[in-house]
Parts: structure tokens; C-alpha cells; sequence
């Protein structure tokens, strides 16, 4: 039985939306119209899902994603048929979109399709690697296991994301206060302290004039600055989606003296754990190595990593490639080499992202920290110097009056 999401009319100038379970279309208007209702617009959750992902609407965060995937392992494992297990799942997920997306796995999982053909028609919610991992389950036919693993994978991306958003969240929130606080005072206190001085006619000093012209010049064209900000943002999104300077923004970012490093490291971190989810799935590593690639947001070193894929269809190892790159270190070269040579390939990926995950994140907690003192004295002088600007003048008159 499908849903459908519906728009009618209950009255003359009263419009009811909502949704219902049919076996089809029809049914569905016969149904509203049994409840009383003329039907607008009766559509398949499924084609709106498909219309809104097309629209680039909010994807489902990869939370939710993580619950719902270790709900129907937990289920599987239990001995629920997968249907069943993916209709109880699905409808306790906290996501619309997750929901309306495993309606229409079921509805495909019903003609006969295997589930990893099913979650390929949702490419914008399930990732390659998430299909690639359930073809791999249900070849092995341990998919229960394979999806715990995944869950387990998803957690941990999740939960590296989360340390490193909580690390950022206070020097951001300190830095937007103070933006703010220097607004005010330039829009609002500065230029009734400008009037005040000009009525008493006296010659204001340097600094303070070049305050008062910065206060005005903000007041009168505050729209010119937000568009011209606007119009850089937009330009800079657009410019980054080409390939060309994408490549060539992010080896500027590679090459950075010190958020070079820390990209590098979590790029690599990223990478490994990928690479070690797949290959322990008993995925080849031509395959598992395109789809590790596509998770790296960095063109440079994806393009890397991608020059990797003939090296090994020709025979090379893949510490062998690492080794001939100029941007993986030496310890990586070194741990995938021993992991080669020991056939624990797959635990000697997982240390590495481990390591360098662990490190990335102590890296980013000591600069936030510093970033905190840092911060709070350059709005403080700039504060002051705000102050200052203000209290020349009335200092000037004090001199006078003596």
C-alpha cells in the first residue's frame, strides 16, 4: 500500500492538506472523496520525493541516516523479513524525506528488486558507498551485519563532525557578538555623538573625523556593502563549482602553512575509513578506491586518488602508489605497507584514520582555544579604539576650558 500526499477542499474557502494510504491513485480519490473533501492535487509520496531532491531541498542528516540504518540491522537480525523490518524503520524515522524515501524502496523491494537496486533510484540520499555496501551484504548474505558495520561508519562521521562544530561553535558565537556590538555603536551611537560635536563647532581630531565618516558612509550605503558582500559570496560559490578552480582553490588550501595540514590529515582520516569499511565488506580495491574517492571533498587530492585506481589495474601495490605521491606522508606509506604485507590491510586503514581523526581533532580543540583569547582582544581594541575616537574630543574641550 502507497502514500499519497493530498490537497482539497473541505469547503468553499477551506484547503485541507495531509496524506493517506492507498493501493492506488484512485483509490486514494475515492477516498478523499468519501471524507467529504474535493480533491486539488492527490500525488504519490515517491514523485514528490523525486521532485524535491531534483529542487536540491534539505538532504537527511547523516544522524538520522545512521538510526534508520542500525534500526533495520537490528531488525534484520532479529528475524524480520526485510519489508516488514524496512516499513517499521522507516516509520519511526524522524525525517520526512528518509520516510518518503523507504515508501518507495518497499514499493521497488515488492516487484522484485534487490535492495541495493532500490536505494540507487534515491542517488542524492543514498550515497555509493551506502549502495556499494548493501550489494556486498547481500551477496556475502550477511546484509544485517554489513548494515551494522555501516551504522557503526556513519556514527563515527557523524560524531567527528559534532566535535569539530562544537570546538568552532564558541569563538564563532563570540565573534558574531562582537560584529554585532561594533554595528551598533558605528549605526546607532556614533552618529548622535557626531551631532553633538558639531553643534558645539569645535575642530575635531584626526581619528575621530575618520570614525564619524565610516559611521556615515555605513549609514548611507549599508546596501551597496551588503550587496557588494552578497554578490562576492555568490560569485565565489559559483566560480568553486567549476572544476578547474575548485583544483586550483583547494591546493591553496593544501598548501597553507598550518589549516593545510589539518585538511590533509582529515581528508586522509576520511579516506582510510572508507577504504577500511569496504574492503572488510570483501569489496575488490579498484572498486572500493572509486568509491572511497568520491567521498574526499578536495579535487586535488581526489584527483590523486583517483591516478591511484591504474597504477593498481597495472599491477602496482597500493602503498606503492601512496609512496610515489607528493602529498600522502610517510607514515601512511608506512602503515599500508605493513598492513600489504601482514594481510591486515583493513586494520591498519582503520588505525590510520583513527590516528589522524584523533589528531585532527586535538589540533582543532588547542586552536579554538587560542582562537577564543585571540578573538575577544582584537574586538576589544577595536572596541576601544571606538571609545577612544569618541572621548578625544571631549578631552579637547576640557583642555580648552582650562
Amino acid at each position: 500500500m502507497s502514500r499519497y500526499i493530498y490537497s482539497a477542499k473541505s469547503q468553499p474557502y477551506k484547503t485541507v492538506r495531509g496524506d493517506i494510504e492507498a493501493e492506488s491513485l484512485q483509490e486514494a480519490i475515492n477516498k478523499l472523496n468519501k471524507m467529504g473533501y474535493f480533491p486539488v492535487s492527490v500525488q504519490p509520496q515517491e514523485a514528490l520525493f523525486e521532485k524535491q531532491n531534483i529542487l536540491n531541498l534539505p538532504k537527511v542528516p547523516v544522524k538520522d541516516m545512521a538510526v534508520f540504518t542500525r534500526q533495520l540491522s537490528s531488525l534484520m537480525g532479529s528475524g524480520v523479513n526485510m519489508l516488514e523490518a524496512l516499513s517499521i524503520a522507516g516509520h519511526q524515522a524522524p525525517n520526512k524525506y528518509l520516510r518518503i524515501a523507504v515508501d518507495g524502496v518497499a514499493g521497488r523491494i515488492k516487484d522484485g528488486l534487490p535492495l541495493s537496486e532500490c536505494i540507487r533510484a534515491y542517488p542524492g540520499l543514498f550515497s555509493g558507498l551506502y549502495s556499494a555496501m548493501v550489494r556486498s551484504g547481500e551477496v556475502a548474505g550477511n546484509l544485517e551485519q554489513v548494515l551494522k558495520r555501516l551504522a557503526d561508519f556513519l556514527e563515527k562521521e557523524e560524531d567527528f563532525r559534532s566535535s569539530l562544530r562544537q570546538a568552532l561553535a564558541y569563538p564563532v558565537f563570540v565573534l558574531a557578538v562582537s560584529v554585532l556590538t561594533v554595528v551598533v555603536l558605528l549605526a546607532f551611537v556614533i552618529p548622535r555623538l557626531a551631532g553633538m560635536f558639531t553643534d558645539m563647532g569645535q575642530a575635531l581630531p584626526v581619528p575621530t573625523q575618520i570614525l564619524i565618516n565610516v559611521s556615515g558612509f555605513l549609514r548611507a550605503y549599508w546596501w551597496l556593502l551588503l550587496f557588494g558582500i552578497s554578490a562576492g559570496v555568490f560569485t565565489l560559490r559559483r566560480l568553486y563549482r567549476r572544476p578547474q578552480a575548485k583544483s586550483y582553490f583547494d591546493g591553496i588550501k593544501l598548501k597553507s602553512a598550518f589549516f593545510g595540514k589539518i585538511i590533509l590529515k582529515a581528508q586522509i582520516s576520511r579516506l582510510m575509513r572508507t577504504l577500511s569499511l569496504l574492503l572488510s565488506s570483501g569489496i575488490p580495491i579498484l572498486e572500493a578506491l572509486d568509491i572511497s574517492t568520491s567521498v574526499l571533498t578536495n579535487e586535488v587530492l581526489r584527483q590523486e586518488a583517483f591516478g591511484f585506481r591504474g597504477q593498481i589495474s597495472k599491477g602496482a601495490s597500493f602503498s606503492r602508489c601512496l609512496k610515489a605521491s607528493k602529498l600522502f606522508p610517510a607514515y601512511v606509506t608506512n602503515i599500508v605497507a605493513v598492513g600489504e604485507e601482514t594481510g591486515a590491510m583493513e586494520k591498519s586503514l582503520l588505525r590510520l584514520a583513527d590516528d589522524y581523526e584523533k589528531e585532527v581533532d586535538g589540533v582543532v580543540k588547542t586552536a579554538t582555544r587560542l582562537l577564543e583569547p585571540v578573538v575577544i582582544l582584537i574586538m576589544g581594541l577595536i572596541v576601544g579604539f571606538i571609545v577612544l575616537c569618541m572621548l578625544l574630543p571631549i578631552f579637547q574641550i576640557n583642555l580648552i576650558a582650562r
